[in-house]
């Protein structure tokens, strides 16, 4: 059960690291703007003055902020002073032609592509610093033949950083007596723009994000800016009205369909998770194995006689050093090779020797297929048909590493395929498991439809397709009785393993033959120095390694996990090869064509 479940666990990191990664960003913003206040005034003159007063919250180390204004539709921008409204009073920042990082109350203005960047120099750490930026906006308002019109960005998609409150009061040159002010917002669909007095437009937005505009435009009495330079010569104001009132309309449609939408796929949503409930509980009573008292008692038998890399593999514990050495050393107790080890040297604080396999038995069909291979690699391709060296390996390694990793990939499939042909595995449910795996991207797609379109229904299917997933893959990878049975005989070899590792008193150490407990607890990742534990004599004569020396040939694989020669070879010779309508109420969306934009940042 680990493989499925581990392949799950990827699955759903994946899909919950590519789901809230925009959370996770938003929520680990190290600068913030908690108010974003701007008080601006429409003259006689069609300029705007503006007053903004922009609170950010500073969560690590800054030099300061920054102030883009954009002057796109304008004549350009004048009378820049900057504030800094402090807990002792206001602080009033000076211009300067030059500044450096650490420097402070004082600001650059940058000009460059029809853009100002103001610069404001205020070391900051961990705090809440409120700037006051003043200026004017020169000929803004717009006099057509018909009317007078403010369109504006007072934020523009340049901004970068996010808002949690943005207000904008509007105040008029004069007030709107006859009730002829017409006002329109583009941005959020969750902000409100209002008349709250006879001269005085308001619009407000929550939890403004990154990248996103806010403009207003206003449409007055021609009169209100008698001194105007900027003269439309034409009619404009049925055509603004029009405008507007079809991109109300199409914002309307657009909420309908996505209502209808969200009804349609939340619909599809809970009926499906309905059938995959009951789908979920029919394959679960179909396969689900029955206690056998009897067979629950052959589980603590030595397990049916197989190779360390199929145990391995049917186990869970995967392909990897471990596996080829076990593999090497079942096959020098199988009698088709030999281990012979030269001198010991040191590399890396690792004690390494050059040891030297030597073919004493040609491959035969009593081996699988991934041993023959095991063995052709080993000695036909890396040795020279007779023998090889540790340092044999690492050479050919070095060298020729894409043909090494093709034999590799070659040996673990073939573990593979040897380990179903024995009849491991129910190959009737893989059938059953690619359906249910293929069904798993589908609930996800139509849930994450169902809750883009504001429907909550279709969050009980993305639960339901993990568990489509997690079925899929257990019936995909599900093992047959026989194979299952030898899984928890496996499984019980392995508590016995650790349990002589833990020196459990009163444990029976002969329970398995001595060559099943090393070689296969090799293979299943067991600390290899329990030697004593199971009580082998050792020798150090250099005859140790030659065949059929019995016991002591295992002194020099086995001698510690820290300082085996043998092990730590292997794995260096491998190398890395391995793994495991403009009466105010509600913004409209859209927009853009207003003058102005920009936005604020730190630095």
């Amino acid at each position: 059960m680990k493989k499925p479940f581990r392949i799950i666990s990827c699955i759903f990191i994946i899909l919950i690291t590519i789901i809230g990664s925009s959370i996770i960003s938003c929520g680990e913003q190290s600068l913030s703007i908690t108010n974003w206040k701007i008080e601006s005034n429409i003259l006689e003159s069609g300029d705007l003055g503006i007053t903004e007063d922009i609170t950010f919250n500073f969560k690590r180390k800054y030099n300061g902020v920054f102030r883009e204004i954009i002057l796109d539709g304008t004549s350009g921008i004048e009378g820049i002073k900057v504030i800094e409204n402090d807990k002792n009073g206001i602080l009033e920042y000076n211009k300067v032609d030059g500044a450096k990082k650490g420097d402070s109350n004082v600001f650059l203005i940058n000009e460059k592509n029809n853009s100002v960047t103001l610069q404001i120099f205020s070391p900051s750490e961990n705090e809440k610093k409120t700037f006051r930026i003043m200026y004017t906006m020169k000929n803004v308002a717009k006099k057509y033949n018909d009317t007078g019109e403010l369109f504006y960005k007072f934020l523009g998609e340049q901004n970068d950083t996010p808002i949690d409150s943005f207000f904008v009061n509007i105040v008029l040159p004069r007030k709107d007596a006859g009730n002829r002010v017409r006002m329109f917002a583009h941005g959020p669909l969750n902000g409100e723009i209002h008349k709250i007095t006879d001269d005085t437009i308001n619009l407000r937005v929550q939890d403004v994000p990154k990248s996103t505009l806010i403009e207003a435009r206003i449409l007055f009495p021609r009169e209100f800016i008698p001194i105007s330079q900027n003269i439309v010569n034409r009619d404009a104001y049925s055509d603004i009205i029009n405008e507007e009132t079809e991109l109300q309309e199409k914002i309307q449609k657009g909420l309908v369909k996505k209502e209808a939408t969200g009804m349609l796929f939340g619909n599809i949503a809970i009926i499906l998770s309905a059938v995959e409930i009951l789908t979920f509980i029919f394959f679960l009573f179909k396969y689900r194995r029955l206690k056998d008292i009897h067979e629950e008692l052959r589980h603590s038998e030595v397990p049916d006689d197989n190779t360390p890399a199929i145990a391995g593999y049917i186990i869970g514990t995967g392909i990897n050093g471990n596996t080829i050495i076990a593999t090497m050393l079942d096959l020098y107790r199988k009698g088709y090779i030999k281990i012979d080890g030269g001198e010991e040297f040191k590399k890396r604080r690792k004690i390494l020797r050059d040891f030297t396999i030597t073919k004493t038995r040609e491959e035969d069909d009593n081996l699988l297929n991934h041993e023959k291979h095991f063995m052709g690699w080993l000695i036909d391709v890396m040795g020279n048909g007779t023998t090889v060296t540790t340092e044999d390996i690492k050479n050919y390694r070095e060298k020729k590493s894409s043909v090494f990793t093709r034999y590799y990939n070659k040996w673990t499939q073939l573990i593979k395929e040897d380990a179903n042909n024995k009849g491991y595995f129910d190959r009737s449910t893989r059938k059953y498991g690619l359906l249910l795996i293929i069904l798993f991207p589908i609930g996800l797609i139509l849930s994450i439809i169902s809750l883009i379109n504001e429907n909550i229904l279709g969050l009980p299917l993305i639960f339901t397709s993990m568990l489509m997933l997690f079925q899929g893959v257990v019936l995909l990878t599900r093992k047959s009785d026989y194979g299952y049975h030898q899984y928890k005989k496996w499984v019980e070899f392995r508590k016995h393993m650790k349990r002589i590792k833990k020196d459990d008193p009163g444990y029976s150490m002969d329970k398995y033959p001595k060559g099943i407990s090393l070689i296969y607890g090799l293979a299943f990742g067991i600390d290899n120095n329990i030697l004593n534990e199971l009580g082998v004599e050792v020798a150090h004569r250099e005859d140790a390694f030659a065949y059929g020396h019995g016991w002591l040939y295992w002194y020099f694989i086995f001698n510690s996990s820290s300082s085996n020669a043998f092990s730590n070879s292997i794995n260096n010779s491998f190398g890395g090869t391995t793994s495991s309508v403009g009466m105010g109420g509600g913004f409209t969306g859209g927009g853009g064509g207003g003058a102005g934009g920009g936005g604020a940042g730190g630095f």
